[in-house]
């Protein structure tokens, strides 16, 4: 059996419920703290809790204060006390768009005998109203808790210059004259319906629905009704992505890590499959006081990142950081340099894919850091190949988003220690001055792995020592870039390909500035 539908009325009434736990909290002198609100309230409302919160302080219902207190707002306490009604609806409705069927999808779902096996409910009795039942004002009287669902037909409306309340929007409701009318419609919770996936509206044939009483606004109308499917995608697939930002569809998860989720995904315009990566898990770790900190810095790093077109740094193709969620969106690359060190088993890949690789990387990080741009937390996890197996760098400076700033009361927090080998110690040290050079040592440690298998150690033996087949012209120049101490360290990336080109005369890597890019299709 479907769930009832979340429209924008059980929404309303969920936010408009945790207003008055907030202030009967208040009243009782209870912890209105942030975490004990969420706790308590959370089982009891339809979407995340989060979401809730995001539209109440954004539309300035509540207020926190440094204690991650929460309280109303006097626009809080009016919609508490019964003002503000109309407006805290059409709000509701904006901010909750993406995550509510409208009333006109509900409507026509009710009303749609393939989604309901065969199954209707008998047609109700005809009722009409005769002069007798109507008092003077022209109002029928109110009908019982229990009535029958009349058609819209079967009732007369009232005088056409009554005026129809802007917050009435369902095809059922008639327009209040001097006091509101109990509800036509029948509950559609109470109907037994078989699941139904969530495209079958678009691919299905549906009744037409019932007429709109005359003073209906259209406006609310269409903007309920169900966004279209991109025509490039296939309605069994459609059916199975969750929409974002009626942009996208979103659909099963590649991978995990501690900054949140990656999502196989589509651009519905393009008919493009790209990847979505959905940012909710890093905030585990902060505050919601330092959650606007934090999206201030990922934001400017996603726009400082999609500045930098170059065929070695993954596209940046879209990002909504103000989302309940925030997520951005990138072109889709299946395979990452972690997965080819593991088919490796040990032994690092084939010599000539990582000198192309290396050399891809090189170029990469010289086109970012002259943009201004520095990556600072390379690992075999941030480099992806295309499908061509040429090597991409990913996620520059999501290293930056959660370091530490006293000033701005961000914590000390540590995402996992895989990245930490390659960190240069200027970066684990946190120094303020890290800069192009930090990449070249990270970019030392990972010619190291894809020559070796290994990490390297202080003492560890040179790249062709462990293996006969990586040039020896290498050894020096790996040595240098993996200098603990900046400046016995190659300041930049032109600084060590200088030394890189004068080491192989024969010009096997071509000239400086010369970049071998693979056109092969790669097997998957």
């Amino acid at each position: 059996m479907l769930k009832p539908a979340i429209n924008r009325d059980i929404v309303s009434g969920e936010a408009l419920f945790i207003l008055r736990n907030l202030r009967e909290n208040g009243r009782l002198g209870r912890s209105n703290k942030l975490a004990d609100v969420k706790a308590a309230l959370e089982p009891s409302v339809s979407l995340e809790f989060d979401s809730y919160f995001f539209f109440l302080r954004k539309f300035h219902y509540i207020a926190m204060d440094r204690e991650a207190q929460l309280k109303l707002t006097d626009q809080g306490e009016r919609v508490v006390s019964g003002e503000l009604q109309d407006r805290f609806t059409v709000e509701v409705g904006e901010f909750f768009a993406d995550q509510l069927v409208g009333e006109e999808e509900e409507s026509t779902m009710a009303v749609n005998p393939d989604d309901l096996g065969g199954f209707l409910p008998p047609p109700p009795p005809e009722l009409t109203l005769d002069d007798s039942e109507v008092d003077r004002t022209g109002s029928p009287p109110p009908l019982p808790s229990a009535a029958i669902p009349l058609p819209p037909a079967a009732v007369p409306l009232p005088p056409a210059a009554v005026a129809l309340p802007p917050a009435r929007a369902s095809r059922t409701a008639l327009p209040s004259v001097d006091a509101p009318l109990p509800s036509y419609s029948a509950p559609v919770a109470a109907r037994p319906e078989p699941p139904v996936p969530e495209s079958r509206r678009e691919v299905s044939p549906v009744p037409a629905p019932l007429p709109l009483p005359p003073a209906s606004s259209p406006s609310s109308v269409s903007s309920s009704m169900p966004p279209p499917v991109s025509p490039s995608a296939s309605p069994a697939t459609a059916s199975k992505g969750a929409e974002l930002d009626m942009r996208y569809q979103k659909f099963d998860p590649l991978g995990s890590g501690p900054l949140g989720t990656v999502f196989k995904g589509r651009f519905n315009a393009l008919g493009l499959d790209v990847c979505i990566k959905e940012l909710k898990d890093i905030f585990g770790y902060f505050s919601f006081l330092q959650r606007g900190e934090v999206l201030k810095r990922l934001k400017k790093e996603l726009c400082a990142q999609a500045q930098v077109r170059h065929p070695s740094i993954v596209e940046i193709l879209d990002q909504n950081v103000d989302s309940a969620r925030p997520y951005f969106v990138l072109q889709l690359l299946r395979t990452s340099l972690r997965e080819k060190l593991e088919a490796g088993g040990g032994k690092g890949v084939a010599v000539s894919l990582a000198l192309r690789c290396f050399l891809q990387l090189a170029y990469g990080l010289r086109a970012a850091h002259a943009a201004g741009l520095h990556h600072h937390n390379l690992k075999p996890e941030n480099v992806l190949f295309d499908d061509y197996g040429n090597a991409r760098l990913a996620d520059f400076g999501m290293g930056r988003v959660i370091e530490v700033d006293a000033t701005k009361g961000m914590p000390q927090v540590f995402m996992g220690t895989g990245g930490m080998v390659y960190m240069a110690p200027e970066l684990i040290n946190r120094s303020k001055d890290a800069g192009a050079s930090a990449d070249v040592y990270g970019l030392g440690i990972l010619l190291y792995e894809m020559f070796t298998g290994q990490i390297p150690g202080r003492r560890s033996p040179l790249p062709s020592e462990v293996n006969p087949e990586a040039p020896s012209g290498l050894d020096a120049i790996f040595d240098k870039m993996t200098q603990d101490k900046k400046d016995q360290r190659y300041p930049d990336i032109d600084a060590m390909l200088e030394d890189l080109y004068k080491a192989f005369p024969e010009r096997e890597f071509l000239e400086k500035g010369d970049l071998v890019l693979s056109s092969e299709p790669q097997r998957a």
